[in-house]
């Protein structure tokens, strides 16, 4: 893929370089033109260097390799880089400017040939070439549980994105910074947005403010090859686009008036009666999180059971908040409580007509606030990053700058 400006040919610079010594011969202290072996006029050799990595010869590097270089005595005008057939590797600048990104990983055992075209003050180009090859692939790679939404999917506006290292792995603190600048995010309206790391294996993304209706969101997880240290490597690359709703939904639910509000673009749209979870249930604090939370998930029917509580239920149209499994669902057997009093084992129960209202209400990315519950939401319990304030979310990346637009 072909950077920057087009660099002059070598046709034009030596046409160019005879140009000049022509009119110089037209004067008395002309001296001779130089030629080469075949009798043609030498061209003029450019004063711009150029060094890149990786090193032309190179063979440790990985599937992520990223391509840098620096010129000295002159400009940068082109990149490209090709396969050991000559074919083009598609890729472009990475947003902080620093390295050339493939658009996909590299293959694994591949040769390639990096090329960076520059010109000195005299507008006379050089090529520099550096042809190297990538390591073999290595075992035991890492995987991700992807909680990001699918390709072409429309969600709400409080969209969080969300993925997390396999169990048992953590990315090591002073390889943090390299695995986030390979976590690409790009929105159209840009808006301001950052990686919060909340452990070192489970990261979330959000922007500063809600997404903007019909915003189109485009994510790229270059995880594919990239070392995450102690020896590992990310198994592959991860990506969707998604769009955010044209229209803006909101639960708030409020413990202190057993009322939960459902909002529409800004104005209610229906008040419900609720309950929610008791203070206490066989010696366990069974009161729902209070706080700010999105609609993980829509289940029009689902068996819940717990251990902790020792029972199996099957409900229906079940709205997910928490990992832990805190939701919004269809309660019939709590209608006599439902706006007076509270007793589930920390869900917020509605009737099953209200459920299924909200059911076909809500979406996936819906933003939900739970008040004057006493008890606060764990940070990593579900997407819980809008229960920071900006400065805690920045607080939270590994890199200098993270709130630039995107």
């Amino acid at each position: 893929m072909t950077i920057g400006r087009s660099s002059i040919t070598r046709r034009g610079a030596l046409t160019a370089g005879i140009a000049a010594v022509s009119l110089a011969a037209c004067s008395e202290e002309s001296g001779t033109i130089g030629t080469g072996d075949d009798g043609e006029p030498e061209e003029p050799a450019s004063a711009a260097t150029v060094a890149i990595t990786p090193a032309d010869g190179a063979t440790d590097a990985t599937a992520a390799t990223e391509i840098a270089w620096t010129v000295e005595q002159g400009a940068f005008t082109e990149f490209k880089l090709t396969d050991a057939a000559g074919n083009a590797v598609e890729g472009d600048m990475h947003p902080d400017g620093t390295t050339w990104v493939p658009a996909a990983p590299l293959e694994w055992e591949g040769t390639y040939t990096a090329a960076v075209t520059a010109e000195d003050d005299a507008g006379i180009p050089v090529t520099v070439e550096s042809t190297f090859t990538t390591i073999a692939s290595p075992g035991d790679r890492v995987t991700i549980e992807n909680y990001l939404p699918g390709y072409d999917q429309t969600v709400g506006q409080a969209a969080v994105l969300a993925f997390r290292f396999k169990a048992g792995f953590e990315v090591p603190e002073d390889q943090r910074e390299s695995v986030e600048r390979r976590l690409f995010v790009t929105s159209e309206p840009a808006q301001e947005g950052s990686w919060h790391w909340i452990t070192g294996r489970a990261l979330e993304y959000r922007p500063k403010e809600y997404w903007q209706p019909n915003t189109t969101i485009s994510v790229r997880l270059a995880l594919g090859g990239l070392p995450l240290g102690n020896g590992r490597y990310g198994e592959f690359d991860q990506e969707t686009s998604f769009s955010i709703d044209s229209e803006t939904r909101m639960l708030e639910a409020d413990d202190a008036t057993k009322q939960m509000r459902a909002y529409q673009d800004g104005s209610i749209v229906q008040t419900i009666p609720i309950s929610l979870g008791a203070d206490e249930i066989d010696g366990h604090d069974a009161r729902s999180y209070q706080g700010q939370m999105i609609i993980m998930s829509r289940e029009e029917e689902s068996k819940f059971v717990s251990d902790l509580y020792d029972y199996e239920t099957d409900v229906k149209w079940a709205m997910r908040l928490t990992f832990s499994g805190q939701y919004v669902h269809g309660a019939p057997w709590a209608e006599s409580r439902l706006g007076k009093s509270n007793g589930s084992h920390g869900c917020i129960n509605v009737s099953d007509d209200m459920g299924e209202w909200l059911f076909n209400f809500v979406r996936w990315g819906d933003p939900v606030l739970v008040k004057n519950t006493g008890r606060s939401l764990p940070q990593g319990d579900g997407f819980t990053t809008w229960d920071l304030d900006w400065e805690q979310v920045l607080a939270g990346s590994y890199l200098e700058s993270t709130t630039e637009e995107n």
